[in-house]
């Protein structure tokens, strides 16, 4: 039972590794996740993240053994794994997750918040919140609508439906579809053309993006501005620039 982690070239891979739990993340994994998306967000090296699981799934959601020992500790607990939520979608480089097999409760709002959700064609993904009595958390009531829309929306969390990789990819949900032997490269290739591109130019977009439903458009206009300005201070955009005016 373990948050393992492996970078190369500057793109970290995190892998949920709890065998025969599908993953299902137990307090100790959320704290563990929690501090080391913390140490890569502050690491300048870092280009990207890719968040995995083992064991022939991504993630079962929170282990819920135990749950009803300590409410009045719960509120605290929930909050660990939502600030994992947190950090993946709010970090400073691209977010990937890259699912083959199940991800289900808390596992697949942990996927939907990267940038770029990345599955095999037989994984499956699961709102089973309102299956085991729960309502929505980690995330799910904001990320979901945002996604695929509110009825959609409505569909999968009132009902807990499972839904196949190729629907998720016409829903919106996920960004692509690959068969398992070959989702690895597919990542791969997606972190190898990220890692080409500016890291601030990157990180400002994401802001942009990221805050763009909280915005008019004259704010996002002003926000553009204060984000061209900096990335333009850049050094990796006045070379890429220079570059570029030099071409014939």
């Amino acid at each position: 039972m373990s948050v393992d982690c492996e970078t190369r070239d500057g793109v970290a891979t995190i892998t949920l590794n709890r065998p025969g739990k599908l993953n299902a993340m137990t307090d100790t994994m959320w704290s563990a996740l929690e501090a080391l998306l913390a140490d890569l967000s502050a690491d300048p090296a870092t280009r990207a993240v890719v968040v995995t699981g083992a064991d022939g799934a991504f993630c079962g959601g929170s282990d819920v053994e135990g749950l009803l020992d300590d409410l009045d500790a719960l509120p605290d607990r929930i909050r660990v794994s939502n600030r994992c939520v947190l950090a993946l979608h709010e970090a400073p480089f691209p977010t990937i997750a890259m699912v083959d097999g199940i991800a289900a409760g808390a596992g697949v709002n942990l996927a939907l918040a990267c940038d770029f959700v990345v599955a095999s064609d037989r994984s499956r993904f699961l709102q089973l919140f309102i299956r085991r009595g729960l309502s929505l958390d980690s995330g799910g009531s904001w990320l979901l609508p945002r996604l695929v829309g509110e009825r959609r929306a409505r569909q999968l969390a009132f009902l807990g439906d499972s839904l196949d990789a190729a629907t998720a990819l016409d829903w919106g949900m996920i960004t692509s579809v690959a068969p398992p032997e070959e989702l690895a490269a597919e990542v791969d290739a997606l972190t190898g053309r990220l890692r080409k591109l500016s890291p601030s130019a990157l990180a400002g977009t994401k802001s942009l993006l990221n805050n763009a439903w909280q915005t008019t458009l004259a704010e996002a206009l002003e926000a553009e501005i204060d984000n061209q300005v900096a990335v333009i201070a850049s050094p990796e955009a006045q070379a890429a620039i220079a570059a570029f005016v030099r071409r014939p």
